[in-house]
């Protein structure tokens, strides 16, 4: 009899601790409604403003600047078409002005080719094709010793697809400036008196 006396006694202080201390609540989940989701205030969201452009940045990396035209070769040739040689007639112009401001700004032609033919054939065609624009631009008075030419061959082309499209992109010559003398800022109104393209 002593013996379930203990054992109620033992039980009884058992349910005794776990009411004292109790048990910890149950967390309900929570599922938010549609009506509780409300976004956060924002601000109101205005559209970009339009910047007019300051002018003509140039760093002293070689790169290609808006005001400058590609221009593109036929199959197999390093020869000035007609429509390059005013897409060149204007780029000089702007060159022209672009040096006058800026004596440190340098001139790079890169050549480029489609992917036909061997490596060392299309280098040798895009260093042709850079040396026409190159000497083309001479001939309208961009000082010589502001020009270079290179050649990229195949390996910049700027569309995958094996079509005649993407080959008649990748056939071109591209002019790229860089300032020898650390990065400038040609102002706009330097540059106003010359067409962009």
């Amino acid at each position: 009899m002593k013996r379930f006396e203990n054992i109620w006694k033992a039980a009884g202080l058992m349910a005794l601790a776990v009411v004292l201390t109790g048990c910890p609540p149950k967390k309900k989940p929570v599922i938010p409604s549609e009506a509780e989701v409300t976004p956060p205030p924002q601000e109101e969201v205005k559209a970009p403003e339009e910047t007019p452009q300051t002018g003509l940045e140039i760093g002293t990396d070689w790169a290609s600047v808006p005001n400058m035209e590609a221009i593109y070769f036929d199959y197999n040739k390093a020869d000035l078409r007609g429509d390059a040689r005013a897409a060149l007639k204007r780029n000089a112009e702007f060159l022209k002005t672009v040096i006058s401001v800026s004596p440190a700004v340098q001139v790079r032609v890169e050549g480029h080719c489609d992917e036909r033919g061997t490596l060392e054939y299309n280098l040798a065609l895009g260093e042709r094709r850079a040396n026409a624009v190159r000497d083309y631009y001479a001939s309208l008075g961009v000082s010589r010793s502001t020009l270079a030419s290179i050649s990229y061959g195949e390996e910049r082309p700027v569309c995958a697809e094996s079509s005649e499209d993407c080959w008649s992109r990748n056939r071109r010559g591209e002019t790229t400036l860089k300032s020898a003398e650390g990065p400038i800022r040609i102002p706009l109104d330097k540059l106003s008196s010359t067409p962009n393209p």
